[in-house]
């Protein structure tokens, strides 16, 4: 700064008139006398020259020092305000954290709570040194600490009750000291600012008032130079000097002002946001200056159209804009608003900022606005708020699930075991029924909360919605009734779709039932299957993954739903019917079993037209396997040796009495490490049963591996009241298991256990054209521990051959119509290369050269011989 007041003072060597003879030269050819008085005259202007140069000097150093000086007490006063801010907001983070905790239970903000409350007393005792020399402000910040310890205090109380879960005594703790404390210490901290602010400005008005003294000084000291010099040479240099200096500053700041301007030129034409600038009319009146592109695309109206329009006959939701414009006039200050607006016929969210813009006299003339659309960021948080509830719900059900259906298999098991034995006593039977009724509504409660929460273990694989809907048509018929019209509509060319069969008609059994409440005195339910392409805006509206889906739309006619009701259809327990016909989880379980499985539902409603619910599942290009057939004929066992492993006395003793009463021999253990101890002794079973969740060293899924290590082959069924992690990954159960989940019934129970020893089991497809020979032989195949398949003739073998139908052997007659035994025996092996082939014949030796390894069976056999041509049935 002194460099720039004083060097003007400087001389310009180009402003001198310039000879081929030194000054001293022009001076030799003067008289001695006069020559020397002309050298004293030169005298007295170096004097004055290196006097000023001294004064120069010493007024930069003094005016360093002094600025210095002032600067750092400005930074003082400014440290002194952002530690009492940054103390402030440690207290409030404090505040915020422990509520936070006690609202959500969430440890995470415990981090940040401990990292706040141990920030205090540093801040404390920083600012405490700082105002040290300030007795008044001492005072303040000993007032402050005081209330700031307090609140920690409770705050620190509060959350230690809630983490030792008292939470009553922990909201009851002081409730109104945590905020007079904070009263206190808001108050305290704007004394605070408000004094180091009165210092600072103090502080500046000083260095200001220093500034102008050191400026008037240098001018009176350049105008001694000037006078003491008295050449109009150097003067008019200095002159021309400054004025080059002052216009190149002049160019300078007209090229930055250009800059500046192109940079908010670029910003408003360009920015996303939507900008406009308002002008503030003497009248009062607010009228619209300028609008950037983005405005113009999200209203549909130009700058040009909207200049100068009054923002009173904008539209109708302007009066709140000109209420917010009045208020920013009135402080002078920024202002935040967000409001719903509707822009060209849409509902939106948007966040502003109004910003007032002063002219040279300082009065707001403009404000700035800039709007931004956050509809998709508030669609969002919804979500997340949506996801934390469920995640909350899951833990809930997940916390109570698995003791809840312990007990309900206890006492379900119990009833059926009972229901036998009371058959005779007509009372005794409605009582038995009538608990076994509620025992499975119970049931039925939690795993429609499990399917909310996205819990359930899912069994998916690949299924023809169009094939599936199909089968469950006479079910619908018969659980709608007469006065309801099904109608199914099917797209040619259907996709596959990877879900769980069971769940998907459960799902469209739940829509159905709920379109029958909608539609009371009858109507039409109409199910449609089609494929769609979901792009990325109807996918993101859905809250899925772009991409191929099949679609599953059930619609009825029935009465419709109000915007309110929409909103709320899929909330657990939330319900429109009676207490007696409904409990509010029917939608919440189809929405869980969707979005578990990777896909969207979405709803349509309007009162008196009717429901249409879509569901989209993900598409498979896999092909659809062969549909198994449930197992019939006999459900009782033949014997096999099946081993429990249960933790629960009650549940094992309840089990093992079941399957006895099934026809099985059971062995049982109370958990993994005793039961891995039995196996390792060569104990015979068939089959393993087991719980998922047990105690001990070896869990549930460590025995299964190692007892099918000790014994290849050996079937393993699961059961479990609520299983996560252990043989359920991402909310499907793992590649090969069998789960049997609690509580199940008798017969549950019985069909399982048939389905898993018929598929560890070796099938044997029974080719024979004679009904009774075929029937005979399927059941001496059965009793030998085989899976028997049969077929009549040879076309009808191969067709299950050609199918993903499992087939280990062929056991084929010779004579059979159309195709010859070892024909089909042939073209088999040609679909099956390691296929066993065992021929039977009456007359003699089969013609069994063109089937390498095949065996020949003499009619009529003996079951031993069958044994040993089939080998072992594991």
């Amino acid at each position: 700064m002194i460099k720039r007041r004083f060097r003007f003072l400087k001389l310009d060597r180009r402003a001198l008139p310039m000879t081929s003879e030194p000054l001293e030269g022009a001076l030799s050819g003067l008289p001695a006398a006069e020559a020397a008085g002309q050298r004293r005259a030169f005298v007295l202007p170096i004097l004055l020259l290196l006097l000023l140069a001294a004064m120069t000097a010493f007024l930069a150093f003094d005016h360093l020092h002094g600025t210095e000086e002032n600067r750092v007490w400005v930074r003082h006063s400014r440290d002194i305000i952002d530690t009492t801010q940054t103390l402030y907001s440690s207290l409030q983070e404090v505040e915020s954290d422990q509520r936070g905790y006690m609202l959500g239970a969430d440890p995470r903000t415990l981090k940040t709570f401990d990292v706040a409350s141990e920030a205090v007393p540093a801040s404390l005792r920083r600012l405490r040194d700082m105002v040290s020399d300030n007795p008044a402000q001492v005072a303040r910040v000993d007032r402050l600490a005081a209330a700031a310890q307090q609140r920690v205090a409770i705050s620190r109380m509060r959350v230690q009750l809630f983490r030792e879960g008292d939470h009553d005594a922990a909201m009851k703790i002081s409730p109104h000291s945590g905020l007079d404390a904070m009263d206190r210490i808001r108050g305290e901290v704007s004394e605070i600012t408000r004094a180091e602010s009165i210092l600072l400005a103090a502080r500046r008005a000083e260095a200001n008032r220093d500034e102008l003294i050191g400026f008037i000084t240098a001018l009176s000291v350049s105008g001694v130079a000037v006078l003491g010099l008295g050449f109009l040479v150097v003067s008019m240099a200095l002159t021309n000097r400054r004025l080059a200096h002052e216009i190149a500053e002049r160019i300078a700041a007209e090229r930055a002002q250009r800059d500046s301007e192109a940079r908010y030129r670029a910003i408003f034409a360009n920015t996303a946001d939507l900008l406009s600038v308002i002008d503030v009319g003497a009248d009062g009146v607010f009228r619209m200056a300028e609008v950037n592109p983005a405005y113009e695309r999200a209203t549909g109206s130009t700058s040009q159209q909207l200049h100068d329009v009054d923002l009173r006959h904008l539209s109708t939701e302007s009066v709140t804009l000109i209420d917010y414009l009045k208020a920013v006039i009135a402080s002078g200050q920024p202002s935040f608003t967000r409001d719903r607006l509707t822009i060209n016929g849409q509902r939106r969210v948007w966040e502003s900022i109004l910003v007032p813009v002063r002219n040279s006299l300082g009065a707001i003339d403009r404000v700035l606005s800039s709007s931004r659309d956050v509809t998709e960021r508030e669609h969002a948080q919804d979500q997340l708020r949506r996801a934390q509830r469920m995640e909350a719900v899951g833990h809930l059900t997940g916390g109570v699930a698995h003791d809840f259906n312990n007990l309900l298999q206890v006492i379900r098991g119990n009833l059926e075991l009972l229901a036998s034995l009371v058959e005779t006593n007509e009372a005794a039977s409605q009582r038995v029924k009538n608990a076994l009724h509620g025992a499975n509504r119970a049931a039925q409660l939690t795993r429609q909360l499990l399917a909310f929460a996205r819990r359930q273990p899912l069994e998916p694989r690949v299924v023809n919605l169009g094939r599936l809907v199909g089968d469950m048509a006479e079910m619908l018929r018969r659980t709608l009734g007469e006065s309801i019209e099904i109608e199914t509509v099917l797209t040619g060319g259907l996709w596959n779709t990877l879900c769980d069969p069971a769940q998907v008609e459960s799902a469209i059994l739940n829509l159905a039932i709920n379109a029958r409440d909608a539609m009371n005195g009858g109507g039409r339910l109409t199910i449609e299957i089609s494929n769609a392409s979901l792009d990325e805006a109807y996918a993101r509206s859905a809250e899925v993954e772009p991409g191929q889906y099949v679609q599953l739309a059930v619609s009825d006619t029935g009465s419709g739903m109000d915007a309110v009701t929409l909103s709320k259809v899929f909330e657990p327990f939330f319900t429109t019917k009676t207490e007696e016909k409904g409990t509010g989880l029917g939608l919440s379980m189809v929405y869980g079993f969707v979005k578990q499985s990777n896909g969207a539902v979405q709803i349509y409603s309007e009162l008196g037209q009717g429901t249409t619910v879509k569901i989209y599942l993900p598409r498979s290009r896999e092909r659809e396997p062969a549909y198994a057939a449930p197992v019939t004929g006999t459900l009782r066992g033949r014997s096999e040796v099946i081993l429990v492993v249960e933790d629960d006395d009650m549940v094992r003793a309840s089990a093992v009495s079941m399957l006895r009463d099934l026809g099985y021999a059971c062995i049982h253990a109370s958990d993994g490490d005793s039961a891995l101890e039995m196996i390792k002794t060569g104990v015979k079973f068939d089959l393993l049963f087991t719980d998922v969740i047990m105690p001990g060293v070896v869990k549930s899924r460590d025995l299964a591996n190692e007892a099918q290590r000790l014994r290849p082959g050996l079937p393993v069924l699961f059961t479990s009241g609520y299983t996560e992690n252990a043989i359920v990954h991402h909310g499907r159960l793992d590649e090969g298991v069998q789960l049997l989940s609690k509580p199940y019934s008798r017969e549950e129970l019985a069909r399982k256990i048939r389905s898993v020893l018929k598929d560890s089991r070796r099938v044997v497809l029974v080719v024979e054209d004679d009904p009774l020979v075929r029937m005979s032989a399927v059941d001496m195949i059965e009793a030998l521990g085989f899976s028997p398949l049969q077929a009549e003739d040879a076309p009808t073998a191969l067709k299950i051959l050609e199918s993903d139908e499992r087939v280990d052997v062929l056991f084929t007659d010779v004579g059979l119509p159309g195709m010859r035994g070892h024909e089909l025996a042939a073209l088999s092996r040609d679909l099956r290369p390691d296929l066993k082939v065992v021929f039977a014949s009456g007359y003699g030796e089969a013609d069994d050269h063109a089937v390498p390894g095949a065996t020949h069976l003499g009619k009529p056999y003996e079951q031993d011989e069958l044994a040993e041509a089939l080998g072992s049935p594991g």
